[in-house]
């Protein structure tokens, strides 16, 4: 286990109010996540958050067509590896939060597993059946509309529930809810872009009747121009602040033609949307194995900063962005976690 890890959940609990913060945990180094979102204070009980990871891919390679055309490998071992990891994980922290005293209960803490499987992409490095194999069946699975018939086809999980997608013409979002079994305070639905792979998944957790909060998730980025975009930022009802966008920095492109936005795109999307965090997500170097992978696939590693040289060299004086407002981007390491304060 990593004590980074361990020190980070242990030193929030020590100086956290009643109010608290969800906690990102890396899985793979790359683009899968545990995200532990809090439970509002007064529905409370034995648990202080509810538990739910995003696009798990933690062994095995991802196959489409067959190997020797498309084989892609994680650039690094993930730290965790298995279903049976995760519930330790949801342990760890929710053992912390007991012994901070943020939930009820006397005694020795009763066993605490995860309790929802995001699954919000389609492709294999995405949607590994290997590694959602390893978790119990009866773990429910929120799904994309793509994810949905291949995750029920393969017969293993009980409880399979479909995405939404945002009506550019509609910014209610509360009608987005996929039902049980997410509670009512807890929502995930999806903001399609003009190529599948250009989509954003909203995540938003209430607080209270007033304040909403999401994490923006988008592996490979989404046009700022994208009309589900523009409704999500200034015409949902009620309102949600951006805490946090998941978004890489890196550009990656397959026969000529661009798969990610990239860093630019990462910072038009931060520009657009004000989040306090943005967290790196899907910018490891896979390993691209296979003929049409080796001949037509490239990943180009970026940094902020020469995003942010780029950004400023294309805009008209006197509209460029703010150097002094640089994104406040986090990486978090492989097996690591990050509290969203």
């Amino acid at each position: 286990m990593s004590n980074s890890r361990k020190d980070v959940i242990r030193n929030y609990f020590s100086k956290a109010t009643g109010n608290l913060d969800p906690i990102l945990t890396s899985l793979n180094g790359d683009n899968s996540w545990m995200i532990s979102f809090p439970i509002p204070q007064g529905q409370r009980s034995t648990k202080a958050y509810y538990h739910i990871v995003s696009d798990t891919w933690l062994q095995g390679v991802a196959v489409t067509v067959s190997s020797w055309l498309v084989h892609i490998g994680l650039g690094s071992p993930a730290a965790i590896t298995t279903g049976g990891e995760v519930d330790a994980l949801v342990q760890e922290i929710e053992d912390a939060a007991k012994e901070a005293g943020f939930v009820k209960g006397d005694g020795e803490p009763s066993a605490k597993t995860l309790d929802a499987i995001f699954a919000n992409f389609h492709y294999p490095d995405h949607l590994s059946e290997p590694t959602l194999r390893t978790f119990s069946p009866d773990i429910p699975v929120i799904a994309s509309k793509e994810s949905e018939p291949i995750i029920r086809a393969w017969g293993y999980f009980n409880n399979i529930v479909t995405q939404k997608d945002l009506d550019a013409a509609d910014g209610n979002w509360h009608t987005l809810h996929p039902g049980s079994p997410l509670p009512n305070w807890l929502s995930v639905f999806r903001l399609v872009g003009h190529h599948e792979l250009n989509f954003a998944t909203a995540m938003v957790w209430s607080s209270n009747a007033d304040t909403h909060e999401a994490l923006l998730y988008s592996p490979h980025g989404i046009k700022i121009d994208q009309p589900t975009l523009q409704t999500f930022t200034h015409k949902t009802t009620p309102s949600i602040k951006v805490k946090a966008i998941l978004h890489a920095l890196k550009d990656s492109f397959g026969m000529g033609k661009r798969f990610t936005l990239g860093v630019e795109g990462g910072l038009a999307l931060e520009e657009e949307t004000r989040p306090k965090y943005w967290i790196k997500s899907h910018d490891s170097m896979l390993d691209y194995q296979g003929a049409f992978m080796r001949l037509f696939v490239r990943d180009y590693a970026r940094t902020l900063e020469s995003g942010i040289q780029e950004m400023l060299g294309k805009k008209p004086e006197g509209d460029k962005l703010k150097e002094e407002r640089k994104p406040n981007l986090i990486d978090v390491e492989n097996g690591g976690s990050f509290v969203l304060e």
